[in-house]
């Protein structure tokens, strides 16, 4: 018994099996995390290599000029499938998604699953690896002009295709972001001229009214007022006068003057005193610059046109520059209207110019609002469509957010999209349509008989876009010519006026139209998040 006592205290004390067993016990446990490892090594480097897809396909939708969820999805979808040709996924277009985040950034995500090797034992289900991307767009302010013609033969269709065409570019140009780059848009309509609207006497000069201090009872009546200005042959109307009522209404020539009266061919010798009050203003003259204007016609008739809100071509030192109008104003318009000619008018168009806005709705209804009529002074819409986009023409505009940023602002792209369908037949002299103007300005009786001050419009233009294109300036010129055909003249200046090839077009169509302004809005958006 002692000796059976021993041998079982010996074999529990022997343990030389004890690791097998061990080994044994855990060798199952052990297998699963080994391959589970597996598992989870294929689901890392799966959504690594898928987030380098991700990545790089996002950067390239990022880079291109879609603006949309849809166009961004166009873009992104190719170049994830690219990306991930070579690897061994089983995935679709449908797995990745691309779409505009707020301020400049684009998202990208992409979803997969993998298919577990050991994790199956225990579940059927699939795990699933997704990724996101969000990639900043460089960018740029953006200052764009739109010169839109107006004129006559932009009537039926074309005209209805022209405000679809530019309405489209403005959706795409102005971003609903504002912060922390901006994206505006100036809308110039010309046709015989430019209507600046309120804006007329800050650019081409107020109509001269000079306030009376007294007036004599004397044949000729001598006007007493500080200043005035006026000049012998100036026509003056005189209007509010207490005392000698009859001059009130009447229009009088001016005779003689001194640096503070002038006298006027009436006689108010047996008019009661002069009392208080009154204003003399300048109606009608010898020449341009009054309410009214008689001038000689190349007909050899006399005629006599009001003054509108359009402005016409600058002349002298600074006709060919974008200095301010507080230096070297623009030209007058006296233009032809119905009350004048019922035959053949020629008025200033109805719709005016809007500054530099971000506001869509406003944009567009200044667009929806437009009406054809009149002839074609392109060289004075042009010169308009660089004054809106230049810092010298800033102080006219009563918001801040109106003005143009200076000239070469970091970050900033300035672009003018020049607009045409013809022909420009009508350049001035004095203020109205000079009597060497083309065929379709007029009649003659209409023209002024004096010739163009400037010369032809279409070197007017020419001049005018070889200044705007001064590499200093850094600007960038579109041109449009529609349905333009052979005319060598038109097709000429506008392939002169661009910045380079690439930025002219001829439409020939109205639909062609549209999607000429809808290519140059994806540019401009291209120009501003270019690097």
């Amino acid at each position: 018994m002692s000796r059976l006592t021993r041998l079982f205290r010996r074999l529990g004390r022997d343990d030389r099996g004890a690791i097998a067993v061990q080994f044994a016990l855990l060798a199952l446990p052990l297998s699963i995390l080994v391959f589970a490892l597996i598992d989870l090594g294929r689901i890392s480097l799966q959504r690594h290599q898928m987030q380098d897809a991700l990545d790089a396909a996002t950067l390239i939708a990022a880079r291109s000029t879609a603006v949309t969820d849809t166009e961004l999805e166009a873009v992104g979808d190719p170049a994830f499938l690219a990306e991930i040709s070579g690897l061994n996924f089983n995935l679709t277009a449908a797995n990745a998604s691309f779409k505009a985040g707020t301020g400049n950034h684009i998202l990208g995500t992409a979803t997969a699953t993998v298919k577990p090797i050991i994790a199956n034992l225990w579940t059927k289900s699939d795990f699933t690896v997704t990724a996101a991307s969000d990639v900043v767009r460089s960018s740029k302010n953006l200052e764009v002009a739109v010169v839109l013609d107006i004129t006559g033969s932009m009537s039926g269709t074309r005209i209805t295709d022209l405000k679809t065409g530019a309405a489209d570019l403005v959706d795409i140009v102005v971003k609903d972001d504002q912060a922390p780059f901006y994206s505006k848009v100036a809308i110039v309509p010309y046709s015989v001229g430019v209507n600046v609207g309120g804006y007329a006497d800050a650019v081409r000069g107020a109509v001269p009214v000079r306030a009376i201090s007294g007036v004599s009872k004397a044949n000729a009546a001598v006007i007493s007022s500080t200043s005035h200005g006026f000049i012998v042959g100036d026509k003056v109307t005189i209007s509010g006068v207490s005392g000698p009522t009859m001059l009130n209404g009447n229009t009088y020539g001016v005779t003689a003057v001194s640096a503070n009266s002038f006298t006027i061919n009436a006689n108010t010798s047996n008019a009661p005193k002069y009392v208080s009050g009154g204003v003399a203003t300048c109606d009608t003259s010898a020449n341009p610059g009054c309410q009214k204007f008689t001038f000689t016609s190349a007909g050899n008739t006399s005629e006599t046109r009001a003054l509108s809100t359009c402005v016409t071509e600058r002349t002298g030192t600074y006709a060919y520059t974008d200095i301010a109008p507080s230096i070297a104003l623009v030209g007058r318009n006296y233009p032809t209207t119905d009350k004048d000619k019922s035959t053949q008018p020629n008025p200033c168009p109805t719709a005016s110019i809007t500054p530099l806005s971000s506001d869509r709705t406003t944009l567009k209804g200044q667009i929806n609002a437009l009406s054809i009529g009149g002839s074609t002074a392109g060289q004075v819409g042009f010169a308009w469509g660089w004054y809106m986009v230049s810092p010298n023409f800033g102080y006219l505009w009563p918001s801040t957010t109106q003005r143009p940023a200076p000239y070469n602002t970091k970050d900033l792209v300035k672009v003018v999209v020049l607009m045409t369908d013809g022909a420009f037949n009508t350049p001035y002299c004095k203020g109205v349509i000079a009597k060497d103007a083309g065929s379709g300005s007029g009649l003659t009786d209409d023209h002024i008989n004096c010739a163009a001050t400037n010369g032809d419009a279409f070197t007017q233009t020419r001049k005018l876009c070889e200044a705007m294109k001064d590499p200093a300036l850094k600007l960038t010129i579109f041109t449009v010519g529609f349905d333009v055909g052979n005319d060598a003249n038109a097709v000429n200046m506008l392939k002169f006026c661009a910045s380079d090839a690439q930025h002219v077009y001829f439409p020939a169509t109205g639909s062609e139209l549209k999607t000429a302004f809808k290519s140059i809005a994806q540019e401009i958006s291209a120009l501003r998040i270019a690097k």
